[in-house]
């Protein structure tokens, strides 16, 4: 998908209503409608101290949080704070990016992780667990299925493991100056246009952004782009290496193979 084709968050219809098992809220899918391929993004608008979903959060999916107006009340592990427009806030994967978010205030959420590997939402407040096989209860897990396989019986391992930090799966950018035209493998990026109005350089052309637009732009010659002009842009991108970035107008590469390893070709 080229960066020909854009949403603006500020005037989008949101044309999805849901009131139902503690999930309020008006919405509309961007990511779909711009073909996004790793990176999910939905906005969002909450009535006034009506939370837009039950607390949680995700095991595999990491999300971001853009605010657009309002003052939505978010709760998260540190307790309650009010949020204002410009707003950034990141929900890891794991306990640590448990939340929920009461109105008033419309928002976008980036979300990365959920059509790539296995995932869980799990909700603290009620003890239950989600995920693509649907709803259940946290109480119904077990640790140990003992005695099964082809081994025979065996005493259960006792084990004071504890699963790692999870690295993060998006990173954010906040751009106020151009970069020559070009692509990357490897990275997919979200463009949210935050001041101004940038001449945005793609492959099928130019076209001029305003405030509050988004623009998808996945990996390879598809999501070329350059931006030109007087403007504050935010910028998503997946993490993951190699991230191999080509200047056509140039002929130059960056590559990218680990962290704090780039060459320059030619």
């Amino acid at each position: 998908m080229s960066g020909s084709e854009k949403v603006n968050v500020l005037t989008v219809e949101l044309d999805a209503s849901l009131d139902a098992y503690g999930f309020r809220h008006d919405a509309t899918s961007v990511g779909q409608r711009l073909g996004a391929r790793r990176i999910g993004a939905g906005v969002y608008r909450a009535q006034a101290g009506v939370p837009i979903w039950p607390y949680h959060y995700h095991h595999g999916v990491e999300e971001w949080l853009y605010v657009i107006d309002g003052a939505p009340v978010l709760r998260d592990p540190a307790g309650e704070r009010t949020l204002a427009p410009g707003d950034l806030t990141c929900f890891p994967s794991g306990p640590a990016g448990a939340h929920t978010l009461a109105g008033p205030g419309r928002f976008v959420i980036f979300a990365t992780g959920e059509h790539e590997e296995p995932w869980m939402s799990v909700y603290p407040d009620s003890g239950k667990v989600s995920g693509p096989e649907g709803i259940l209860l946290k109480s119904s897990a077990v640790g140990y299925w003992h005695g099964e396989g082809t081994a025979g019986p065996s005493e259960p391992e006792v084990s004071d493991w504890e699963p790692p930090t999870p690295p993060a799966r998006l990173a954010a950018t906040m751009i106020e100056t151009s970069e020559p035209y070009h692509y990357v493998y490897g990275r997919d990026e979200w463009l949210l246009v935050v001041e101004g109005t940038p001449t945005l350089r793609h492959a099928d052309g130019e076209d001029e952004l305003e405030v509050g637009d988004v623009v998808s732009l996945p990996s390879g010659p598809d999501g070329a782009r350059e931006l030109r002009g007087a403007f504050r842009v935010l910028s998503l991108s997946t993490t993951g290496l190699p991230a191999n970035a080509f200047y056509p107008d140039s002929g130059q590469w960056l590559i990218r193979n680990g962290p704090g390893a780039e060459i320059t070709l030619p």
